[in-house]
């Protein structure tokens, strides 16, 4: 997922023509940060995604195209699972 992500903000970056360590000053990071995060080595908050969005003037669903879809099979199982643990009247625990 991460390296999805990383090759589109790659890819958004050069559009904007900037360079890593251009964007790393906005950012408030090291150069070598963004560039770990391009090669999706780096997790980085929503925070820090928010801002590259906004400094590149890209959308944020163009920035986590490609990303695999979720295992949806696996989703349900864990869903049934705890709904059959969950005490009646406690909805909001």
């Amino acid at each position: 997922m991460l390296q999805a992500i990383g090759k589109n903000i790659r890819a958004a970056r050069l559009k904007a023509g900037l360079t890593q360590e251009c964007l790393a000053e906005l950012l408030g990071l090291h150069w070598q940060t963004v560039s770990n995060m391009e090669r999706g080595v780096h997790p980085f908050s929503i925070t820090t995604f928010a801002l590259i969005s906004q400094y590149l003037e890209a959308e944020p669903r163009d920035l986590l195209s490609g990303i695999p879809a979720p295992d949806n099979e696996r989703a349900d199982r864990i869903k049934r699972a705890l709904a059959r643990r969950r005490k009646p009247g406690k909805e909001g625990a």
